[in-house]
C-alpha cells in the first residue's frame, strides 16, 4: 500500500530525528534498552498535554486512525 509506506517512511524520519536529538546515551531500566518508539510517543503525549490536549483522547483518536487506515 503506497500511502502506508509513505506514512511509515515519514514516521521513520521523525524517529531518526528524535534519536539524533536525544543523543548517543540511551535511557534504560536495569541495563535494558528502552523502546525508542514508546519514548517518542510518550514525549509527544506530554507535548499534547502541555498544549491543552488530553493524552488519552489523542491515543484513542490515533488508534481509530490506525484501524481505519489498515482495514
Amino acid at each position: 500500500m503506497p500511502a502506508e509506506a509513505s506514512r511509515t517512511s515519514l514516521a521513520q524520519t521523525a524517529l531518526d530525528a528524535y534519536l539524533r536529538a536525544e543523543g548517543a546515551d540511551r535511557r534504560g531500566e536495569s541495563g535494558v534498552p528502552t523502546c525508542e518508539i514508546v519514548d517518542l510517543v510518550t514525549d509527544l503525549l506530554l507535548l499534547a498535554q502541555q498544549r491543552g490536549s488530553d493524552p488519552h483522547s489523542v491515543v484513542r483518536k490515533a488508534e481509530k486512525h490506525v484501524l481505519a487506515e489498515t482495514s
